[in-house]
């Protein structure tokens, strides 16, 4: 019989919910195990992305990919069940109501499952004891296990301009903060919260115009048609049997990325075939979604091992993927929906919507000056920043952060996140690996590559939920 512990999960947002999902269906699961989830009230159950929000924020991945649990079928159940149509990609607000449903549940059906609304504020170690205490809005309880699930990290500030008139430092809920901004407006980045941004702003708040300006000008590629892969070389099997000195070299990875994507029919070329015209790459991948696919899907079944076999290079062979090999995988690897590309052409079109690329630094002013690399000058009277999250927890030294940071429990992992093992223990530079602390998705950045796309959280939240387990004999 499992032995009476008490965990803690802080955040509970999909990884937090999906790490509850897999404790309480495994079948050791006894009442012997109690779990608290803290959260904000509001965001419980879905954190930021999936939060109430405009129904024009579409999820970049089909309906039938996206799931909590074992089942890939479970969303599309629940948008029957609740009378949405299944369609192939539906809101945002729409999965985080499932994930809110499926919280929700695990504390309705589960006695020792409780939800306790509030953020927390501090945690300490006792290694006498082994045990770690928790502080939230003046409560103090003490566990035997703590998981670290709090999602992203604040926002990006690329160019120190919050707290400036008409800056918009975070877009998020867009219905909210993006409500009928001033004159002309202007959004910093081009990634997925770009277009989220775009979409809200000639959709619903109809107006005439918007500028994006980024340094790249690259969007993601638009998804290819579905593709099945068969892993044949560049596989977990095939890599853990190159590990040496507990490290695989670099060029062996590539080689056998190179023929994997031979033995499945992925032109190479596919890799590089960005212009640099954004609108033209754009109308390239909808022009072939066939080749664009199989690509696509190819870097989609590969993710989980990529997320797993990055922890085994070294940190030169790690900086040099980052830098030559990441920017190629990630701009493949969450794809936009066709629909939203076309309304993206249309626009660009249309004089609508007008891409910047080269964007280089901005003054302030009356209004917000923007300039490129070639001299180019924009002037807009709103800025909304669209870059995401930051990675580096030293550029989010708040809450609860900057207390374990303190205490010295987590420590800055370069590459991004924290520093844990490879079974997603935290490792703290002053106690050594934390064996009743794990974390993971924001946090876990550093070391899990590509490991906050949700298909590859929920597999992630399934590992740790097994090490738990592995823990408690």
């Amino acid at each position: 019989m499992v032995q009476s512990v008490k965990a803690a999960v802080i955040g509970c947002g999909v990884t937090g919910v999906s790490t509850v999902s897999h404790i309480v269906n495994d079948d050791r699961y006894t009442e012997n195990i109690q779990l608290d989830m803290y959260d904000n009230e509001i965001l419980a159950g879905k954190g930021p992305a999936y939060q109430r929000d405009s129904g024009h924020l579409l999820i970049n991945i089909p309906s039938e990919e996206m799931y909590l649990g074992s089942d890939p079928n479970d969303y599309v159940y629940w948008l029957k069940s609740k009378g949405y149509p299944v369609v192939r990609y539906t809101s945002r607000e729409q999965f985080g109501e499932y994930t809110r449903d499926k919280m929700e549940s695990f504390v309705r059906y589960h006695e020792n499952v409780h939800f306790i609304p509030g953020m927390v504020e501090d945690i300490q170690f006792d290694s006498e004891t082994g045990q770690f205490k928790l502080k939230s809005e003046g409560r103090v309880k003490v566990y035997d296990y703590v998981f670290l699930t709090m999602g992203m990290l604040r926002y990006s500030d690329p160019y120190s301009l919050e707290g400036e008139e008409r800056y918009i430092q975070d877009p998020y809920p867009v219905e909210e903060r993006l409500d009928n901004p001033a004159g002309e407006t202007g959004i910093i980045g081009s990634g997925l919260s770009a277009i989220d941004c775009v979409r809200y702003l000639l959709l619903e708040n109809k107006k005439d115009r918007v500028f994006i300006f980024s340094r790249s000008g690259e969007m993601p590629s638009v998804r290819g048609a579905h593709a099945d892969i068969e892993l044949q070389y560049f596989t977990k099997e095939t890599l853990h049997s190159l590990v040496e000195n507990d490290e695989i070299p670099l060029p062996l990875l590539k080689q056998l990325f190179l023929r994997e994507m031979d033995a499945n029919g992925v032109d190479p070329s596919l890799l590089t075939r960005r212009t640099g015209d954004t609108i033209r790459d754009l109308k390239y991948d909808m022009d072939n979604p066939e080749g664009v696919g199989r690509l696509h899907y190819l870097i989609m079944a590969l993710n989980p091992i990529f997320s797993e076999v990055f922890q085994y290079l070294s940190r030169t062979d790690k900086r040099k993927f980052m830098d030559e090999y990441h920017p190629l995988i990630d701009e493949n690897h969450s794809p936009m929906p066709k629909e939203a590309a076309e309304k993206l052409v249309e626009w660009a079109d249309e004089g609508r919507l007008v891409i910047v690329d080269g964007m280089e630094n901005v003054d302030t002013g009356d209004r917000f000056s923007i300039w490129t690399d070639e001299g180019e000058h924009y002037r807009v009277d709103t800025l909304i920043n669209a870059t995401g999250p930051v990675k580096d927890i030293e550029k989010d030294m708040n809450g609860l952060i900057v207390a374990l940071h303190d205490h010295q429990l987590i420590e800055r992992n370069e590459f991004g996140g924290i520093m844990v093992d490879r079974t997603r223990n935290v490792i703290s530079p002053n106690i050594g690996t934390l064996k009743g602390m794990f974390a993971l998705g924001a946090l876990t950045v550093g070391a899990d590559y590509m490991s906050t796309s949700v298909w590859i959280l929920i597999q992630n939240t399934k590992k740790i939920a097994g090490y738990f387990y592995e823990r408690l004999k």
